[in-house]
């Protein structure tokens, strides 16, 4: 097999085949359409909440150990990951395991055990996990961030819900999540690595037979309106401030993604970007400053995030702006543009070495975009981007008043920042 492919077993469940020479890896990946943008208000934190219980035991595996012994007594590098659109599932083996990975893995989406006893358990551990991201703010920022900006929307929630909301969590509202979303027309599967003859057959053998219905995950469309700039703060008696700027963006499939992706690695995409030089090597303002694109159905957002002194946060408010509003007037220019290119060529490629990268580069852009574009073709489409896009990118994104400053920090009224960003 030496071309990627994209087939449907007879039960309708999508799989694409993704062949690379050169590897001894076989990475098995499931994407499920169950993320935190589908839940109810009643229910946040259940796609999160299911994800950590189908490695709790199944109904030929009973305990959580008998699944991790049997992947780890063969060096597996297994895991899964919740977002707002999707939930993941991976096990990556030595490419003689492929068969065990894919037994193990239909085991736990479709067999799972889901005990009350094991639910109430694992509560506890999920609530570790919230006060452990409450107590990063480097990891918080984020979530700060997007709760303001996509305020009235699902988007906004955390994904691993509230303490409240995952305490009041029942098993049958765990059931029915599991029932309604797992299921072949609503998931997808992708296999990386080095594939044997018979990959499609052993995947038809093992995952073409379950037959379950369900709903389809649609999510709402939403686009936060236009408004005067907004602050939210959460208070943090630290010495450092984390900061986020962020703008409301492009969602998934539009054309002016690419544009807008070297433009946040113009302004903070690695250590010779524009706000790099200016606050850190410059001003010595921050240790750290990035700036990235988070994509969704409909929307997105572009976001500036840095740790602060607060001592001088108000600077480096009036700095970060000042670089937004001069690539917004004046643009990008040949040379620079031409490094981004190829800084972003050259971490895809690095990226795309790894079998599980290559099944998620496929996955995310069939799942959300439906589209098998291949990393050539990115590139392709990063080349023709012009210094124009860029800059258009920039005067459409780039709004001072669709702006959201979040702080995370030792602040308790929002008025003066406000005024700051007026």
């Amino acid at each position: 097999m030496s071309k990627i492919q994209l087939r449907h077993l007879v039960n309708g469940l999508p799989v694409i085949l993704v062949p690379h020479q050169g590897t001894e890896a076989t990475c098995v990946l499931a994407l499920v359409r169950a993320g935190s943008r589908l839940e109810a208000r009643t229910g946040r934190g259940l796609s999160h909440f299911l994800e950590h219980m189908v490695f709790k035991g199944t109904e030929r595996r009973p305990t959580a150990r008998d699944l991790t012994q049997l992947l780890d007594g063969v060096g597996a590098d297994y895991n899964a990951y919740t977002a707002k659109e999707y939930t993941g599932y991976y096990i990556k083996t030595d490419a003689r395991h492929l068969s065990l990975s894919l037994d193990v893995l239909s085991d736990m989406l479709w067999h799972s055990r889901l005990l009350a006893e094991e639910m109430e358990r694992e509560k506890k551990v999920i609530i570790e996990e919230i006060n452990m991201y409450e107590d990063n703010p480097l990891m918080y920022i984020g979530d700060v961030l997007e709760n303001a900006l996509f305020s009235g929307s699902a988007l906004g929630e955390l994904i691993s819900g509230t303490r409240q909301s995952v305490a009041a969590l029942s098993r049958s509202q765990l059931l029915d999540f599991w029932w309604r979303y797992y299921h072949p027309a609503n998931m997808l599967l992708v296999v990386s690595g080095q594939l044997p003859a018979t990959a499609l057959a052993d995947l038809s053998r093992v995952f073409g037979h379950q037959k379950r219905a369900g709903s389809l995950g649609r999510f709402k469309s939403f686009r936060p309106a236009p408004r005067r700039p907004n602050v939210a703060l959460h208070f943090k008696d630290t010495e450092q401030v984390q900061l986020a700027l962020g703008f409301p963006a492009y969602g998934w499939g539009d054309r002016r993604l690419p544009a807008l992706k070297l433009l946040a690695t113009v302004l903070g995409g690695n250590m010779s970007s524009r706000l790099f030089v200016r606050l850190r090597e410059r001003e010595g303002l921050c240790y750290s400053i990035q700036a990235a694109v988070e994509v969704y159905a409909g929307t997105g957002l572009l976001a500036v995030q840095a740790g602060l002194d607060r001592q001088r946060l108000n600077l480096a408010i009036r700095l970060i702006r000042e670089e937004l509003a001069r690539v917004a007037q004046t643009g990008v220019g040949g040379d620079e543009l031409k490094r981004a290119k190829e800084y972003s060529r050259g971490r895809l490629t690095l990226a795309l070495e790894d079998s599980a990268t290559q099944a998620e580069w496929y996955g995310k852009r069939w799942f959300l975009e439906r589209s098998l574009e291949p990393p050539q073709h990115y590139f392709q489409r990063l080349n023709m981007v012009t210094s124009h896009d860029l800059k258009a990118a920039a005067r459409q994104v780039l709004q001072p008043a669709r702006a959201t400053l979040a702080l995370i920090g030792p602040f308790r009224k929002p008025e003066p920042w406000r005024r700051l960003m007026n």
